[in-house]
């Protein structure tokens, strides 16, 4: 059952954003990464820092939403669906002082993106470049043609946890930790996108921003296959 009372909604945001932030205190965090690591350092000018347009996959946008300081969330807008599960994720994002565009690539696309351009001067812009419909993850033109207009780098991110759940939805899942696991947030390097690129050029852009993704990606779903390896070899030996 949907709730279209703009008031439940906010109910709803609440609670979720409320017991979201009780669960992830848990959780320890690690972060890796040039752009992450700098970003976090008491002395770092974040005034004169480059911005991008980082790449989430719809399935892990939990994480990086409540796992990152309040001093990187400030400094990031997403761009939220205006579908009805858009207003659940605008409502909680502005429960943690992120900023938020709603739009699409289905409705409001065209206004979000003049929006975007206009009115995130100093700030990350956040994208889930496979929603609000998928194909799971598979990236679409809409973050490369941004990045092609605002002059930005794209930034691939890796989101996992060592110990979690995924629930599933029509499309893709959503993965949630478990209490007192460890979460990475991983940044992967930037990928520069020529200004005002040709639509033949911009695929060619979405293909580059595919690989970088699923590369980044693989290599830490890994990280934890070799640490399982390795606690099992550890075990054996000492048997």
């Amino acid at each position: 059952m949907k709730i279209r009372s703009r008031l439940l909604t906010k109910v709803a945001a609440f609670c979720a954003v409320a017991a979201c932030r009780v669960l992830f205190a848990t959780c320890r965090k690690r972060f890796i990464g040039k752009i992450l690591e700098d970003g976090l350092k008491p002395s770092y000018d974040q005034a004169d820092a480059e911005r991008y347009i980082l790449l989430v996959w719809h399935d892990a946008l939990l994480l990086p939403t409540f796992a990152a300081p309040k001093t990187i969330r400030k400094q990031c807008c997403c761009l939220v669906s205006k579908h009805q599960d858009g207003s659940y994720l605008a409502d909680a994002m502005s429960w943690l002082d992120y900023k938020t565009v709603r739009g699409s690539s289905k409705r409001g696309g065209a206004e979000a993106i003049r929006e975007l351009i206009s009115d995130t001067a100093g700030r990350h812009i956040i994208i889930t470049p496979d929603g609000p419909r998928g194909p799971r993850r598979q990236m679409k033109v809409g973050a490369v043609f941004l990045a092609s207009q605002m002059g930005r780098g794209l930034l691939p991110g890796a989101f996992v946890v060592k110990h979690g759940w995924r629930v599933r939805g029509s499309w893709t899942d959503l993965v949630i930790p478990m209490p007192f696991t460890t979460i990475y947030l991983i940044a992967g390097e930037p990928i520069s996108v020529v200004a005002d690129a040709p639509r033949e050029q911009l695929e060619r852009y979405v293909d580059v921003a595919q690989q970088g993704m699923d590369r980044l990606n693989e290599e830490a779903e890994q990280m934890f296959s070799r640490q399982s390896a390795s606690k099992f070899d550890s075990r054996r030996k000492a048997a």
